[in-house]
């Protein structure tokens, strides 16, 4: 895997310190302040960078950085977090309390902050892109998860498609109609995937997954395989067994849970 490290502006590999063990670093929110989507979109980002590496293999502990005392809005952090699909953070740690030698021991680094850690320059450091939301998806209080506000009644699923959807550095403006246009994507993927998987499975398509797992080795992009997504839906010759198959494997990374419906009668 590579990145653009947002301290040298070079491409970097990441080469795990231990053989088949990643330690990954996700740096979020700033003192006396609520937690946002930006934060949240990190968060997102250190899980897609965890279910990439398993997918290949590689075990990760993803270790959470939070600028004090973990409390009520830490909690509701995490709790917006389950939300999109997160798998919690085997660490949990306060900014304070993080030593240079944990940093300097760590394979990555993921913030929605500015540069940070000039003390562990040789540890690459990914910096996710800003995210401005609707005006009423703004937390009011420290506690406040800025996720349950924004979902409304969509699926809350529909903002880390958003995510999904962009590079990982670049900013996003969010809309209450790219919400929705994300949520209805979703319905109409997984009934895709639910009719499919009435038929005798197939192979995947090796070309599609291997397309989104070369796309997530530079920089984090899940958006090779977010278009494989709709190239799915658009082949229509393509057998229902392999359609179905593709899918999955390419939700094992991007976890939109796209097998919610399976079972499920139609009404």
């Amino acid at each position: 895997m590579r990145i653009t490290d947002a301290r040298t502006g070079q491409r970097t590999e990441v080469r795990p310190h231990r053989v088949g063990l990643l330690h990954a670093i996700v740096d979020v929110g700033e003192q006396d302040r609520p937690f946002d989507l930006g934060d949240l979109r990190a968060l997102v980002a250190g899980d897609v960078l965890a279910r990439t590496c398993e997918a290949q293999g590689l075990q990760v502990i993803t270790e959470l950085v939070v600028p004090d005392a973990p409390g009520e809005r830490t909690q509701a952090l995490l709790e917006a977090a389950d939300q999109l699909g997160v798998h919690p953070p085997a660490r949990l740690s306060t900014r304070h309390a993080v030593a240079d030698s944990d940093r300097a021991t760590a394979d990555l680094a993921i913030t929605s902050r500015s540069p940070v850690h000039p003390d562990a320059p040789s540890v690459p450091l990914l910096v996710t892109g800003p995210v401005r939301g609707p005006r009423h998806a703004r937390p009011e209080s420290a506690a406040e998860p800025p996720v349950s506000i924004v979902a409304d009644e969509r699926d809350p699923l529909a903002l880390r498609l958003t995510f999904l959807e962009h590079a990982v550095t670049a900013p996003i403006r969010l809309t209450d109609d790219d919400l929705a246009n994300a949520a209805a994507r979703l319905a109409g993927w997984r009934a895709l995937v639910a009719d499919s998987a009435r038929e005798p499975s197939r192979p995947p398509e090796a070309d599609m997954v291997q397309a989104g797992f070369d796309g997530l080795d530079e920089d984090l992009d899940a958006r090779v395989a977010v278009r494989a997504l709709y190239a799915l839906e658009a082949r229509a010759a393509l057998p229902d067994g392999a359609r179905f198959e593709t899918f999955v494997r390419l939700d094992q990374i991007l976890a939109l849970e796209l097998g919610r419906d399976i079972g499920r009668s139609p009404g």
